[in-house]
């Protein structure tokens, strides 16, 4: 659905999932239009959490069922977030009303805003939590000091009023090495295609290989990713793990194929 301030516009989603390491729990407060929740790969359990009643009932009617294994809270997400032990698996997006004092207008825009004091709050309450965390937000002095450390990300995008504007992301990770989902990997449309056809072109490749010449690539793939050798006399042998063959819908889910959804609702 449209949403003021949503990240359904083009470059902005994919920044935003192109930063995910792989989770698996993904917990997304100030659910809104979840246009992140939207697009990205489904993690194994995901939480919406909204404190708009008309957000969560849109969800239930109109998304729930797009969506594996959802489930959504009406609270407030920093109450939720304060109240709440979450593994070191799970992977926090907050993409919360902007604080008043960084738009452009000034002036309410969300039936559930955000004092200054609740920015501090929310602030305080990630800052704290051991799990990973990623922010969306304008800079501001107060979030340049409670978030020193954090790895940033910024990027341009267009507000409602057609103007530009700055993004920031701030995240309590380094840089992935691996990402959760690829399928949106590249910083602009030109590299998102190239890098696209590529992998359907090698996609088609391995799943039309027979076996044993299959089973030879993965495991050449697995001495590049993880390699562990043993000197012998003048010669190195190579071990690998045993790996098992990937199936066609093993490599289609592998890049983001929809699932079977299930999903929950849950009020304070």
């Amino acid at each position: 659905m449209a949403y003021p301030g949503g990240k359904a516009g083009a470059g902005v989603y994919q920044r935003i999932i192109n930063n995910m390491p792989p989770h698996k729990i993904y917990v997304e407060g100030f659910l809104g239009g979840g246009a992140i929740m939207l697009t990205k790969r489904p993690a194994i359990a995901s939480i919406g959490i909204d404190a708009d009643a008309a957000v969560i009932e849109t969800w239930a009617r109109s998304y729930l069922a797009l969506t594996p294994n959802l489930t959504l809270v009406h609270d407030d997400a920093i109450e939720w977030l304060a109240n709440n032990t979450l593994s070191d698996d799970t992977l926090i997006y907050l993409d919360p009303p902007y604080l008043m004092s960084t738009r452009r207008q000034q002036r309410q825009i969300y039936r559930c805003e955000l004092s200054d004091h609740d920015h501090e709050r929310l602030l305080d309450v990630i800052t704290s939590l051991s799990c990973m965390v990623m922010l969306s937000g304008y800079w501001s002095e107060m979030y340049s000091d409670a978030l020193q450390g954090w790895r940033t990300d910024t990027f341009t995008t267009r507000t409602r009023g057609g103007s530009l504007a700055e993004e920031w992301l701030w995240m309590n990770f380094p840089e992935p090495m691996e990402l959760h989902d690829y399928r949106y990997l590249g910083w602009d449309f030109r590299e998102r295609e190239r890098i696209k056809r590529k992998v359907e072109r090698w996609k088609k490749r391995l799943i039309n290989m027979n076996s044993q010449e299959k089973h030879a690539i993965m495991v050449a793939i697995a001495e590049l990713k993880n390699p562990t050798s043993a000197i012998v006399g003048n010669d190195a042998v190579i071990t690998t793990p045993q790996m098992a063959l990937p199936t066609s819908a093993q490599l289609e889910l592998a890049m983001g194929a929809p699932i079977g959804a299930t999903g929950d609702i849950v009020t304070s």
